[in-house]
Formats: structure tokens, C-alpha cells, sequence
């Protein structure tokens, strides 16, 4: 099979990356929603609840396979400061600690070990190299101090001279200059803190950040940001251009299409995940289709008991993501940071549609057809894996990452077969109208509003999706 062959049977895959959002509360949020925000320290302190990063451990299982050694379930509580939540988050999306330490028991106010610098100086050099900017080389510690840290990032950012006073003037570093101070021991959160400031100002600098596909609509005096997200990602994706961000700041409420902190509400979505009936999976796959989406699924680390119930557009959502998560995952999708950065900032949340709305179109969707897409899928992963998935989902992330709406119109626009375009159809076209029709309701508010909406790419980019049905009503679509 040709290469554009094989982007035209993946073609499904897409849609599902970029449109049905994982349900899985952001980690780090979970943790901070009720932290208080504060600029200096205090002695106060946060822990993450037991498995709150986690809806439900049914919703886990069909919608984001673990292997056993990778399993939530096990992670343990890290604790922090409430001053340090920001940095902290910022850090983790980034990619400049690494990700299992922030759920490994970790107690972060503690100082820093020599492998944590040395970790976090070769993270954040990294990032910053990868994105074409220079720094000064490799840094050797020492003392561990505050001082030595701040010299280590005044080196990173290839300063021609270390002064504390820079840093400052860079608002990288907020304490105080005191000789005793700058001689102290520093602790892990602190640190984290500095590079995670460090990194991001020099990334926004220098324009080297994603940008996605972001658009504004004003009437009357009402304002509407609109980005188009995808909601798998890496630590690739961020940080995010602060002219997006700056613009959620000062929205008085985002509306996503689904509100992912309403846990109670995923049983909803569990109903429609098994079987009520006493059917099983073998029913409708058949003996043969079955044993062979069976071996897959145990390749993942789970068992038949884990599976026989599942209805088959849970299968078929579940196979279509790589398990390893080595591509991208939900919890670094655009949905998972905007919730973060919503809770951290006290931003109200509201929702387009709902759980149960989105579950619904999936669990009616024609079961033949479904049936007919996880063979296909099921001959792709037994073939080549993951492979070409994962490349054809390393395209989808660079188009959102560069902000070019060439090459992701051409993704969405790839034919696929009868039943890819029968549920692009389903996922997309009376979406479209709704989401249009509730931001047009928006827009003629009495008052003075400014909303931000987060939803998938597809939903904004192609010229037949929300922004072409509100360019119809009248309205002028600015892209940012």
C-alpha cells in the first residue's frame, strides 16, 4: 500500500484525535483547584487526592489503555507549595522535569539532589536548542545553592554575564539578593520554578512557541476568542503563544465542548460503554475478528474480562490511540492545559455540549459501520503497529504546533472509505450548527462579555465548519 494510501485508511484516525476528547481530568489541576494563588511562599501545602486524575477506572480502561507498570492507580501523591503551582504546571506540560516524578511521592519543598539538577539543566537546554536558540553549553554543579542555580540559568540563556539583576529585570527571579539568601540550599519546587520561567520567556521572545489556530469575533460589545485545539499532544505543544493565553486571562468564562471537570458526570458515558443486554463483543465481531482484537488488547497488558463487554465503538476509540503514549496522550492535550490554566486562574468553565450528548452520537453511530472501521484498524495495528499512525498523528501535531491551516485542511479533507465518511459526517456536520448557533447567541448578548471557546480543529479550520456557518451569519472572522 502506497503512502498516500495509507494516510487515506488512517484518515478516520484523525478525526477521532482531533474531535472526541479523552475523559481524563488533567493531572496537575486536579490538584490545585482549590489551591490558593499567592506570589510569595507560604507554609501551606497541597496534595493531589487519591486517583482524582482519573474519572473512573471503567472510563480508563476504554478510553486510555495503561500497561500494568504504567497504571494510574499506582501513582502516589506528590506535595508542593501553593506558591509554586503555576511554575510547576507550566514545567510538567513543557517537559522539563520528567513527567513520572510529579506522581512518585515526591515531596517538592525539599532540596534539590544533584540528579535533579542535572535532570532539569539537560530538559530545559534541550528545549531550548530544539527550538533553533543557543545556549552557553553544559552547566557543572556543585553547592546546590540558590545562587548556583540562577548562574546555571544565566548560562542557559547564554548571558554574557551573570547578574542576579538581569534575572530580575526578566521577572525569572523574585526573591531577594541577599548574600545568605542567594548561598542557601534550594529546594526542587523552587528550582523547577526558575527554569520553568526561564525556558518559557525565552521561548515567547523569541517567537519559537505554538500557535495553533486561533481566531476572534467581536459584536456589539461582545468579544470571542475561538481556538481550535487538538486534544492528544506532547510536551512539544508548549509553551503556547502568550497571545492566546493572555487572551483566556481575560475572558470572564471559556466554554469547551465538553466541561472535563464534571466527573459525576462519565457514568453517563460508562452506561454506554457495555453491553446491558448479555450480548458480548464476540457477538457482533465474530469469532475470528474477535480473537484477533483480543490479541491486540492483550498485548496491551489487559485481560479478556477486560474487553468481552465492551460495546464496539469503545473498542474501536480505544485501538485507535498507540497505548504507549509515546506520540501524545490525553493528558497533554489542549483541553487538559486550558482546564489547568482555567482552574489556576479562577476562570469560570462552561461547556458547548455534553458527556452525554458526545457519547451519544458515539454509541449510536452504525454499529455495522463500526464493525467494519476496527477491522480495518485491527489489519493496520497487526501489520505495522503503531507506525504509521503515530506519523500520520506526529503531521497533525506539527500543523497545530506551526499554526499551518494548509496542511491540516488537507488532513481533514483526505477521503476515506464509505464508513470513515459516514462518521466524519456524524462527529462534524450538526455539531457545527450548534456550536454556531450557541456562539451566535453569544455574540447579541446585552452587556459587555468576552468568552473564549476551545474546540477541535476540525470544528474551525475547514471553511464548511463553525467559522464558515458564522462568516454565513454575518459575522467577520478575524484568523489571529
Amino acid at each position: 500500500m502506497n503512502k498516500n494510501k495509507k494516510l487515506t485508511k488512517l484518515k478516520k484516525i484523525f478525526s477521532v484525535l482531533v474531535l472526541v476528547p479523552t475523559l481524563l481530568i488533567p493531572s496537575f489541576a486536579s490538584a490545585t483547584a482549590n489551591a490558593p494563588i499567592v506570589t510569595e511562599i507560604k507554609s501551606e501545602n497541597v496534595k493531589i487526592e487519591e486517583n482524582q486524575n482519573t474519572l473512573n477506572k471503567k472510563i480508563k480502561e476504554a478510553h486510555e489503555i495503561k500497561s500494568k507498570k504504567d497504571n494510574l492507580s499506582e501513582t502516589k501523591n506528590p506535595v508542593f507549595s501553593p506558591w509554586a503551582t503555576k511554575d510547576l504546571n507550566e514545567a510538567q506540560f513543557m517537559g522539563l522535569y520528567p513527567a513520572k516524578d510529579f506522581f512518585n511521592g515526591r515531596d517538592f519543598r525539599k532540596p534539590v539532589t544533584l540528579e535533579d539538577a542535572n535532570t532539569c539543566y539537560k530538559l530545559s537546554k534541550k528545549k531550548i536548542e530544539e527550538r533553533g536558540i543557543e545556549t552557553a553549553g553544559n552547566f557543572t554543579f556543585n553547592k546546590l545553592t540558590r545562587g548556583e542555580i540562577l548562574n546555571s540559568i544565566s548560562k542557559l540563556l547564554k548571558d554574557e554575564k551573570f547578574e542576579i539583576k538581569n534575572l530580575k529585570k526578566a521577572k525569572i527571579f523574585l526573591g531577594s539578593e541577599d548574600e545568605k539568601y542567594l548561598n542557601s540550599k534550594i529546594s526542587l519546587e523552587e528550582m523547577i520554578s526558575l527554569y520553568s520561567r526561564a525556558v518559557n520567556k525565552v521561548l515567547q521572545d523569541n517567537d519559537k512557541v505554538s500557535r495553533g489556530f486561533f481566531y476572534e469575533i467581536n459584536n456589539k460589545e461582545n468579544k470571542i476568542y475561538m481556538l481550535g485545539s487538538i486534544h492528544l499532544g506532547n510536551s512539544s505543544l508548549y509553551p503556547i503563544d502568550k497571545n492566546i493565553l493572555n487572551a483566556l486571562k481575560s475572558s470572564d468564562k471559556i466554554f469547551m465542548e465538553i466541561d472535563l471537570s464534571k466527573k459525576d458526570e462519565a457514568k453517563k458515558m460508562r452506561e454506554k460503554i457495555y453491553y446491558k443486554d448479555g450480548k458480548t463483543l464476540k457477538d457482533d465481531l465474530g469469532d475470528e475478528l474477535y480473537s484477533r482484537v483480543l490479541n491486540l488488547f492483550k498485548g496491551f497488558g489487559m485481560k479478556e474480562a477486560d474487553i468481552k463487554t465492551l460495546r464496539p465503538w469503545a473498542v474501536y476509540n480505544t485501538l485507535s490511540i498507540d497505548p504507549s503514549g509515546e506520540t501524545a496522550r490525553a493528558s497533554f492535550g489542549v483541553e487538559s492545559y486550558f482546564m489547568n490554566l482555567s482552574l489556576l486562574n479562577k476562570i469560570e468553565i462552561g461547556e458547548l455540549e455534553s458527556i452525554e450528548y458526545q457519547s451519544n452520537i458515539l454509541a449510536n453511530f452504525d454499529n455495522a459501520s463500526y464493525i467494519k472501521m476496527i477491522e480495518s484498524l485491527t489489519s493496520e495495528i497487526e501489520k505495522n503497529g503503531y507506525k504509521n499512525i503515530n506519523l500520520s498523528l506526529d503531521n497533525l501535531l506539527d500543523a497545530w504546533q506551526s499554526g499551518d491551516k494548509v496542511k491540516m485542511k488537507s488532513i481533514l479533507s483526505a477521503e476515506g472509505d464509505e464508513e470513515s465518511e459516514k462518521f466524519n459526517e456524524a462527529l462534524l456536520s450538526e455539531r457545527d450548527k450548534g456550536m454556531a448557533k450557541k456562539i451566535d447567541a453569544m455574540l447579541k448578548k446585552d452587556g459587555k462579555n468576552t468568552y473564549f471557546i476551545l474546540v477541535g480543529s476540525a470544528h474551525l479550520v475547514p471553511e464548511n465548519s463553525v467559522t464558515g456557518i458564522l462568516k454565513a451569519m454575518g459575522y467577520n472572522v478575524i484568523e489571529k
